[in-house]
C-alpha cells in the first residue's frame, strides 16, 4: 500500500534514536551543515542571527506583528499561524521558544501518529493550539480559516496537486498575512542536473575509500550514484513528485518578498548515508571544503540551489 510506505518512511522520527540516525545518514543531521546553510542564507554566522529562525523573527515576523498591532489599534498584538506538515512538532517547538510573536498554532499533519507527538510536544507552549489531520492533495477538508502566518518546513514538495493546493493556500493567508518557509525545490523525485550529477562524479572519485561508505549497506561505493526514480517513489510515493514544477509555479503565482538559498545541490546527496563517515580533523577539513565548493558555485549561479528559504505575500491571482 503506497500511502503506508510513506507513513513507514516518515515515522522514522518517531525513533528514540532518530537524532543520532540522521547524524549518519542525513546531510542536515551534521552541525557543521547548519552554519553552511546561515552562511548560504543570510551570510552571518548563526551566533550572530544569521540562522533563519532568528532571521524569520527580526526581518519578517516582528515587523509584521507589529504593522498589525498598528493597523488594528492593539498594541502587543501577536500572530495567528497554521504549520502545514508538521511532523513531530520539533521545529515548531523551536520557532515558539526562541521568540516567534505566535498566540495561535494550528498544526497540520497527514500522519496521526505524528500529530499526537506534536501535541506532547507543543503542550504549553503557545496559548492557543489546535492540532488537525490533513492531506496536501485533499486541502479543503480542513476549511479556510485564514491565519497571519502560513509556516513550512520541507513539506510542500510532498504534495502532488500542486494546481489545486496554492489557490487553498492563498484563501487561508490573512490579506496582510505571509507565506513563510524553507522547502525543497530541485527536481523532481531528488535527481539532479547532469551538470551537478559530472561535478559529483568528480568529487567522490577524489574521496578516501572511508567516505566512500554506505554506511546503510555496509558497503564501500567504486562511484557516486542517486537513487532512481523508481527506487524513490517505492521508498515514499509523497517524496518530491513535481517539486520541480513546485518552484516554478509557486514563486510565479505568489508575490515574493525574499527568496534565499539553502543549499543542498551537491551535500545533500554526496552525504545522504554517508554523512557519519566524517569524524576526524582531516575528515572535517574535507567537508569544510565541500561546503565552501558549493556555496561558491549556486553564488556565481553555476548550480542553482535546490533548498531554499522564502517569505510571500498573498497573491491577488488566484482564485
Amino acid at each position: 500500500m503506497t500511502e503506508q510506505q510513506g507513513i513507514s518512511t516518515w515515522r522514522q522520527a518517531l525513533a528514540e534514536n532518530w537524532e543520532e540516525m540522521r547524524a549518519l545518514t542525513d546531510w542536515m543531521g551534521l552541525p557543521a551543515m547548519h552554519e553552511h546553510v546561515a552562511e548560504l542564507h543570510t551570510g552571518s554566522p548563526m551566533s550572530v542571527g544569521g540562522d533563519w529562525v532568528d532571521h524569520s523573527l527580526h526581518r519578517h515576523l516582528n515587523p509584521l506583528a507589529e504593522r498589525l498591532a498598528a493597523r488594528d489599534g492593539t498594541p502587543g498584538r501577536r500572530l495567528s499561524m497554521v504549520s502545514f506538515g508538521c511532523g513531530t512538532g520539533q521545529i515548531e517547538q523551536v520557532v515558539l521558544s526562541r521568540g516567534w510573536p505566535v498566540r495561535r498554532i494550528v498544526c497540520r499533519e497527514y500522519d496521526p501518529a505524528l500529530l499526537d507527538r506534536a501535541r506532547d510536544t507543543l503542550s504549553g507552549l503557545c496559548p492557543d493550539q489546535e492540532f488537525q489531520q490533513f492531506d496536501y492533495n485533499s486541502p479543503e477538508a480542513v476549511g479556510f480559516e485564514a491565519f497571519d502566518v502560513a509556516f513550512f518546513c520541507h513539506s510542500m514538495h510532498h504534495c502532488t496537486d500542486i494546481e489545486r493546493f496554492l489557490p487553498f493556500l492563498n484563501r487561508v493567508v490573512a490579506p496582510d498575512g505571509v507565506v513563510l518557509g524553507l522547502d525543497y525545490f530541485g527536481p523532481s523525485r531528488l535527481q539532479m542536473t547532469h551538470d551537478a550529477k559530472r561535478m559529483l562524479d568528480e568529487i567522490f572519485e577524489s574521496l578516501p575509500e572511508h567516505l566512500r561508505l554506505n554506511l546503510a549497506t555496509g558497503e564501500v561505493e567504486p562511484s557516486f550514484v542517486i537513487d532512481t526514480v523508481a527506487q524513490v517513489a517505492r521508498a515514499d510515493p509523497s517524496e518530491a513528485p513535481r517539486s520541480a514544477d513546485l518552484r516554478s509555479l509557486l514563486f510565479s503565482s505568489f508575490p515574493v518578498r525574499e527568496v534565499s538559498p539553502m543549499g543542498g545541490t551537491l551535500l545533500r546527496p554526496l552525504l545522504a548515508r554517508r554523512a557519519g563517515n566524517f569524524r576526524s580533523a582531516g575528515d572535517h577539513c574535507i567537508l569544510k571544503l565541500l561546503m565552501v565548493l558549493e556555496r561558491e558555485l549556486i553564488r556565481s549561479g553555476r548550480l542553482p540551489s535546490d533548498n531554499l528559504y522564502f517569505v510571500l505575500g498573498r497573491s491577488d491571482r488566484l482564485n
